[in-house]
C-alpha cells in the first residue's frame, strides 16, 4: 500500500514538474516577444475584434483563478494543492500583465463594457464565497472541480484565436490551452486521492 501510495504521489510530482516546465518555458517565450514587439516602436497596432474579445474576457478570467488559488493558499494544508495553486498564479499573473499590454498597445479598452456572467467555467460570486469558506479535504475537493471547469472553460476560449491573424496570440492561445490541458489532467488525477 506504501508504495503504491509513494508511486501516485511520485507520478503527480513528474506531471507537476512538466507542466511547471512548460510554464516557465514558455512564459520566458512571451515576455521575450512582448519586449520585441515593444521596442519595434509601432505606436498603435490593429487587433481583430476576436482577439479584443477574447483578452478582454481572458483577464477576469485569470483573475478569478488567482483569487481561487489564493483561497488554495490561505485554505488548504494539502501540499499538491498548494503547490498547484502556486503554478497558477505564477503562470496566469504574467499572462494577465501581458493581455493588458497587448490591448494598450492596440489602443482597446481593457474593459469589455458587458457583464462577464456566465463566461465559460466562472464561477458565481455565491460559488467564489463559498470555496472560500470551505477548508481542509472539502476545500480541496470544491477548489480541484472548480478549478477543473474553470480550466475548461478557459480552453473552450482559446478557440476564439486560433486562427488568429496575429501568429503571438495564436501562440499564446495555443500556451494557455497545452498548460491548462496539463494542470486539468493533474488535478482529475489528485481529485481521485481527495478523501
Amino acid at each position: 500500500m506504501q508504495v503504491r501510495d509513494k508511486m501516485k504521489s511520485m507520478r503527480f510530482s513528474l506531471l507537476l514538474l512538466i507542466v511547471t516546465l512548460s510554464i516557465t518555458g514558455c512564459s520566458n517565450t512571451s515576455t521575450n516577444n512582448s519586449n520585441n514587439h515593444m521596442n519595434h516602436g509601432s505606436s498603435q497596432s490593429t487587433m481583430a475584434g476576436s482577439d479584443e474579445m477574447f483578452m478582454q474576457m481572458m483577464i477576469p478570467h485569470h483573475q478569478q483563478a488567482i483569487v481561487m488559488s489564493d483561497f488554495a493558499l490561505k485554505n488548504s494544508t494539502n501540499k499538491e494543492v498548494l503547490a498547484l495553486a502556486e503554478q497558477i498564479k505564477a503562470a496566469q499573473g504574467p499572462e494577465i500583465e501581458q493581455m493588458k499590454s497587448w490591448l494598450k498597445a492596440s489602443g482597446n479598452a481593457e474593459d469589455p463594457g458587458h457583464s462577464m456572467e456566465g463566461m465559460g467555467g466562472m464561477l458565481s460570486d455565491e460559488k467564489l464565497n463559498e470555496l472560500g469558506n470551505l477548508t481542509g479535504s472539502s476545500f480541496d475537493k470544491a477548489f480541484l472541480e472548480g478549478m477543473i471547469e474553470h480550466h475548461e472553460g478557459a480552453v473552450h476560449m482559446v478557440m476564439m484565436i486560433e486562427d488568429s491573424q496575429n501568429s503571438e496570440y495564436a501562440a499564446f492561445g495555443e500556451n494557455i490551452k497545452k498548460v491548462q490541458n496539463a494542470e486539468i489532467a493533474v488535478m482529475k488525477e489528485l481529485l481521485k486521492r481527495i478523501k
